[in-house]
């Protein structure tokens, strides 16, 4: 197995966090102070910067005396250490987490999207005609993982396919559960994915999460005068220094942009489509018609 994506995540949002409180570095009376890398390597007793910039590119954990002076430097606050501190140890302990085992098998970018997901203290995620992976049932999942994928993947396949999107569904169960936020068309629950039975187990399965606190559904009815086109998400993180990302959904993996300018962009989007949808009582009053609906048909 290669360098595990997960790890290279970790590493990176750690070392971009770590950045960030040299560029904030301020003095004992909050005045800003401009802490540049060489004053960091003279902190580390490094003659270059070297060091330092592997470290907040993500390319290597500090070690804990390195991470003590840097954050001495910076004059860090007793929450911002507790908070690097927790990073650096849940980061080097992350060889041992569930999605390992899944890297040889699937994209890099999706893993390392599975990543970004783990960590993110919350999801909005807008999709289109299809109802999210952390929504859909077995049923449901290996019906359109078939349909679209069939004639390439093996049946095994589509079953470990189908198993990592039910294992994602783990952010729901976590001591401080991750709230997430779905949008989603009509069209996603008109579609009969798998035929009558599936679609009416995939409908109850909505009703049932609907009822979770860390849970939210705003759905795009057809009356609406524009679709949903993309299906994009918007992750966002516990620290200040932790920028969101974004995430597209592609036939071969996920593609990310992560520059401020893209985000805001891509949070307008999302932003016009929540505008759009029903309200979340509404949307749970739509998904319990539609079965009514498919029940009697």
């Amino acid at each position: 197995m290669s360098v595990g994506t997960a790890g290279m995540v970790a590493r990176q949002r750690f070392g971009e966090a770590l950045k960030q409180e040299r560029l904030n570095a301020s003095t004992a009376d909050g005045v800003r102070t401009k802490v540049k890398q060489t004053d960091a390597a003279r902190a580390i007793k490094r003659k270059t910067v070297d060091r330092v910039s592997r470290l907040e590119r993500g390319e290597a954990w500090p070690e804990p005396w390195e991470l003590d002076a840097l954050l001495k430097l910076y004059n860090a606050d007793l929450a911002t250490r507790v908070r690097l501190e927790t990073m650096l140890s849940e980061g080097q302990a992350i060889a041992g987490a569930w999605w390992v085992e899944y890297e040889d098998e699937f994209p890099e970018s999706l893993i390392e999207f599975v990543a970004y997901e783990d960590a993110a203290k919350s999801i909005t995620t807008c999709a289109a005609n299809v109802l999210p992976a952390l929504l859909q049932t077995e049923s449901y999942a290996k019906a359109l993982t078939t349909g679209v994928a069939g004639s390439v993947l093996t049946p095994a396949v589509v079953d470990r396919s189908v198993e990592l999107r039910r294992q994602r569904r783990r952010i729901f169960t976590k001591p401080t559960p991750t709230p997430v936020e779905f949008i989603f068309s009509e069209a996603a629950l008109r579609q009969q994915i798998g035929g009558r039975d599936v679609m009416l187990e995939q409908l109850d399965s909505l009703i049932v999460d609907s009822a979770s606190r860390t849970v939210s559904f705003r759905v795009l009815p057809f009356t609406a005068p524009v679709p949903s086109m993309h299906i994009v998400h918007l992750l966002e993180f516990g620290g200040e220094s932790e920028k969101p990302i974004t995430a597209f959904d592609s036939m071969t993996g996920m593609s990310f942009q992560k520059r401020p300018k893209e985000v805001r962009e891509n949070r307008y989007y999302i932003e016009s489509v929540r505008r759009l949808a029903l309200s979340q009582l509404e949307s749970i009053a739509a998904i319990k018609t539609i079965k009514k609906e498919l029940s009697s048909a």
